[in-house]
Order: C-alpha cells, then structure tokens, then sequence
C-alpha cells in the first residue's frame, strides 16, 4: 500500500522548509529536553512551535520501567518526527531515587548541544525538579525551559534562556543605576540617562545593548526605555507604574 498523497505532501514541505530555515539560521543545532507521561501533545506542540529541524536532538525522560502507556506516547513522538523528517528520539529511563536520577539527567543534559529547549509538562512532577536540579549543577547556559499547567485557561510559563545570563556575569553597579533611573522614570531616553547619570550616550548605549539581551529593559515610544516585567526578579526594583498600582 502506498504512502497516502497528503503524508507525502506535509513531508515533502517539511523538508524544503527545514533546508531554508537551516540554511537561513546558520544551521545551529537545538536540543529539544522533554519529561513524557501518558500523553505526547506537549512534546508535538512544542516541536512544531519551535520549527524542530532534522538536525535538532531529541530527549524524552520518563520515569522507570517504562510502562504501556509512556511507550504509546513515545512511538506516538516517533511518528511524527517520522512523519516531518525529524532525527530518532531517545527515550531516557530515570529512576525514583533522587541521586541516581540526577546523575542520569546530568550525564544526558551536560552531553547535549546548546541551545536547550526544555518542556517538564508531561509525565510525574518530580521529573521536572529533577531536571531543574540538574540543570542548577551544570549551569543554566543556553536553555529555555517551558511549562504548560493543566487546565486551558492557564497560560504557558516560559523562563528565558537570558533571565539566567546575569547568574554568570551579575549586573555591573552602573548597570543596577542605569535599571533604578529606568524603573523611577519609565519612558526616559538615551540621551535623559546620560545627562542623569553623567557619562557618555556611548557608555549608556553600551550598556542598554546588554540590559535588553537581559529582558529587564524595553524600548517603547518615540525611543524611550521602559522597565520589564523581570526588574523585580533580577534586582528587587519595582518598576514606578507597579508601585502606582499596588498603591491604589
């Protein structure tokens, strides 16, 4: 029996697609991390959302032994990524005992190239703790970390691979002074920063370049600077139109 004409249509898109996206993007290999229960939607979602090429490695942790029902979800995984020209997917046994399921994680996670996509909305809780505790051991580098809770009115939680880049290089105190004036005057330029702070539009400009690789600084209108939802994390400021809010 032949192959169905609308398989071998989405598959010869999805092949093109991956040529040009790749050949476009430098052709940087991504590392797709999953925890897998009983259900295989949030691995499919997050590879078709993110363009997974056939480059891109594949993980899945389950916990062990593998029952019937994680071994359904993991061969529905293979279909697709049979289906849409994506490499073979590994599936990794990890077992209930904190410091050898960690060892596991760590042996597979440090061997992976970066980036690390990183999705713990499938399978048993603990897995995704495991995973994050691996990750604290060896290092935050290069990895998004994604969380879909139950119940569709919950939106996704998405931690940023740039939310972790201040744990390795901390704010410098011009960086922290530049953040404070943002904060207390939302909306103030390049120009404003320098005069406030008397050094250079070329210092500040400098600076701003890392603070928005960071998330906690914006541009908004007419090329003003705006603070972040993530400046309360990074640095214990609330931004001034928070302080308004929770003072009315």
């Amino acid at each position: 029996m032949g192959i169905p004409k609308v398989f071998l249509g989405i598959f010869c898109i999805r092949l093109v697609y991956n040529f040009w996206f790749g050949f476009i993007f430098g052709g940087v290999v991504r590392s797709f991390v999953f925890t897998l229960g009983f259900h295989e939607d949030h691995v499919v979602r997050r590879l078709h959302m993110h363009n997974a090429l056939s480059e891109d490695v594949v993980v899945l942790f389950t916990v062990g032994p593998v029952v019937p029902a994680v071994r359904r979800a993991f061969e529905g995984v293979r279909g697709y990524a049979l289906r849409t020209g994506l490499g073979e997917p590994r599936l990794v046994e990890v077992p209930l005992d904190p410091p050898n399921a960690i060892y596991v994680i760590m042996s597979i996670l440090k061997d992976l190239p970066r980036p690390l996509i990183i999705d713990i909305s499938g399978g048993m809780r603990v897995l995704g703790v495991l995973i994050l505790i691996s990750l604290l051991l060896i290092g935050w580098e290069g990895v998004d970390i994604y969380l879909q809770p139950e119940g569709g009115d919950v939106r996704e939680v998405h931690i940023p691979r740039e939310l972790f880049e201040f744990m390795r290089n901390p704010l410098s105190d011009s960086e922290l002074e530049i953040i404070k004036v943002v904060s207390n005057s939302p909306g103030v330029t390049i120009e404003d920063l320098a005069r406030i702070m008397g050094r250079s539009e070329k210092t500040i400009r400098n600076s701003i370049v890392r603070l928005k690789k960071l998330l906690v600084v914006q541009k908004g209108r007419y090329a003003g600077l705006y603070p972040t939802k993530w400046v309360k994390v990074i640095t214990n400021l609330i931004p001034k139109h928070e302080e308004d809010l929770e003072t009315t």
